[in-house]
């Protein structure tokens, strides 16, 4: 084993050194340009891609090169487990991607730690080991795709796709992509065999192996949907490519300016002041909010957007440092460290307050965080708290402008604060009013309102999450709130669907087993997010679908499985599954299990045929 471990070091140890130094001149040359810790979400996505396609193609090729008969046979008849081999492989793969892919991060990192101003936490330290848990899932994926039957194993590339959607962050997320590497590695011992092609025995190695490629087929059934929206648009017929969205749709809430949603929203009001709004709307600034999807969390490897803002006066750049919850100061010009930031009067480093939660800057002169906003004033250099939202509600918009006053949504209510006091003073705001949500603000799209002369007309916009059919209900409503912040309905009204609904919901009556288990997937180790809605639940005509569908399956596999070679107990547990999961078990009955051979018809005897 050792020797087969030091032989694939040798093999590849040219290729990963160069692959270490180009990374790490990359790297290196950005971290000259930019600060590589306080860079978006999208960099760090394409990075963590590139990571994932360099395992992919490292176990593609390493394990093709073993895959052909005579050198797999070769390879498998050594006087050792097929398992301790497979360790060795996949043992020098991981050196080698460690050398290629964590090395230069930690380098980077420990580079920024130790000869510059700039802010490394603990979460950073944790992004080589980040970047190598992606890469050896993209090794195991690649290595099991080229090892496995041809006709199904290409379908495991589906798998590393819960991290570009997973909810965990920090520490959760780690653990997460080791779960997602144990699941690939046994998938790999599984089929790391003298016949890899051959179904797997036992109902537990066959369901793990069919897994991926029910995903697999799941993804793709989805996918062509898209295929349908382009037909649509080819024929001029889609409602997102006409001149005119469909009326009443929500196509029409979202591209409608601030007036016409509005008046959208009162078209059929039957309060007296309806006509008196109108006239308001087309005279008065419409002022149009839109909620946040996420917020920071402590420990979190990557950024929403770079947690910094710069004070011009004094030339320092304040970064946000999680282990220490302050702001930590540099020189814009001179790199060189100035201090901490904390919040309130005391603003040295022993005795600043620390910020509750992750604190980034927002374009309006605020700083906000899950429970609070802040402000900076130059002059004084300070930080002071001026917006806090109750206990149990966390930021779904930080202030903006709401004509004279300041509006701040959270997860629960819309809050108006005092305009005049937010610019003439530093304290701690008190709020005007306060206005309840009509729904939860993960289905929220938008909210618009005027201003008018005793209150405001504010329209709730509810169509986000439509086109995943996590939505089955958009609706707007429209408030009359008045200048003690009493609010009442004025209008309320259903908005229409612009797709049909077995296309937008397609991801979920194709297999309900399935869909579930990527939602499962996807908040797997995460906390508990206050900005993200429940899913609605489906109208009864896509629950029949979905039955429907079912029973489809189950058919098919008794007739498909009767003409394969499976045991009868083995039958009965795919015709099960089918069942239970649906037309991906289908497809992959068919593309696992090879057909039932059949005896040729004996030919007739040469001699009786001549007497």
């Amino acid at each position: 084993m050792k020797d087969l471990f030091k032989s694939e070091l040798l093999r590849f140890r040219l290729w990963a050194v160069a692959a270490a130094a180009v990374h790490a001149g990359i790297l290196g040359f950005m971290a000259r340009i930019v600060d590589l810790a306080q860079q978006p979400l999208l960099v760090y996505q394409v990075f963590a891609m590139t990571y994932a396609v360099a395992g992919t193609l490292l176990g593609l090729y390493q394990m093709g090169t073993y895959r052909k008969p005579n050198q797999w046979l070769s390879l498998l008849h050594r006087p050792m487990h097929r398992l301790r081999i497979a360790g060795a492989l996949g043992g020098a793969g991981a050196v080698l991607l460690f050398v290629a892919a964590a090395l230069p991060i930690a380098l980077i990192v420990l580079y920024q730690d130790t000869m510059t101003a700039r802010v490394v936490d603990m979460r950073h330290w944790m992004m080589p080991i980040a970047g190598w848990l992606i890469a050896l899932i993209g090794y195991a994926a690649g290595a099991y795709a080229m090892i496995g039957n041809r006709r199904h194993s290409f379908a495991v590339l589906v798998l590393p796709c819960p991290l570009m959607f997973s909810q965990a962050s920090g520490v959760a997320m780690l653990a997460l992509q080791a779960t997602l590497l144990a699941v690939l590695v046994g998938l790999v011992a599984i089929v790391f065999r003298p016949d890899p092609v051959a179904a797997p025995r036992g109902f537990a190695a066959t369901a793990a192996t069919a897994l991926p490629v029910q995903l697999g087929v799941y993804f793709l059934v989805w996918m062509l949907g898209f295929g349908v929206e382009m037909a649509w648009t080819a024929t001029g017929t889609h409602p997102l490519n006409t001149p005119t969205p469909p009326k009443g749709g929500y196509i029409e809430a979202d591209r409608a300016e601030g007036k016409d949603i509005l008046l959208l929203g009162i078209e059929n009001s039957r309060d007296p002041d309806a006509m008196l709004w109108r006239e308001q709307i087309a005279l008065s600034d419409v002022y149009t909010h839109y909620p946040l999807r996420n917020l920071p969390h402590r420990g979190e490897m990557t950024n929403l957007q770079p947690m910094e803002f710069t004070d011009g006066e004094r030339n320092i750049t304040w970064v946000f440092k999680h282990d220490s919850m302050r702001f930590v100061g540099y020189g814009a010009l001179d790199k060189r460290a100035r201090g901490d930031l904390g919040v309130g009067e005391a603003q040295t480093a022993a005795s600043a307050k620390e910020f509750p939660a992750p604190t980034m800057p927002f374009a309006a002169d605020y700083l906000y965080n899950a429970q609070a906003a802040y402000q900076y004033d130059d002059g004084q250099g300070r930080i002071y708290e001026r917006i806090r939202l109750p206990q149990g509600e966390v930021m779904a918009s930080p202030p903006q402008p709401a004509g004279d006053n300041l509006l701040v949504l959270s997860d629960r209510a819309a809050y108006f604060y005092p305009g005049r006091e937010a610019v003439n003073g530093l304290d701690l705001l008190q709020p005007l009013m306060r206005v309840p949500m009509p729904g939860k603000v993960g289905n929220l799209s938008r909210m618009d309102m005027i201003e008018l002369l005793d209150g405001y007309l504010v329209s709730f916009t509810y169509t986000w999450g439509v086109w995943s059919s996590e939505l089955q209900h958009p609706f707007q409503q429209v408030l009359r709130v008045d200048g003690n912040g009493r609010a009442r309905i004025v209008a309320r009204r259903d908005i229409a669907q612009d797709l049909p609904t077995a296309y937008t919901a397609r991801i979920w009556w194709l297999s309900p087993v399935l869909r579930t288990l990527c939602l499962g997937a996807q908040d797997l180790y995460a906390a508990p997010d206050p900005l993200r809605a429940p899913p609605q639940p489906m109208p009864r005509s896509m629950l029949w679908l979905a039955l429907a569908c079912c029973v489809a399956s189950l058919l098919g596999a008794i007739w498909l499985s009767a003409r394969q070679q499976l045991s009868p107990r083995n039958r009965w547990l795919w015709v099960a599954m089918c069942g239970v999961v649906g037309l991906p078990a289908l497809v992959a009955l068919w593309l696992m299990v090879p057909k039932r051979e059949t005896q040729p018809a004996a030919l007739p005897d040469l001699q009786t045929a001549a007497a």
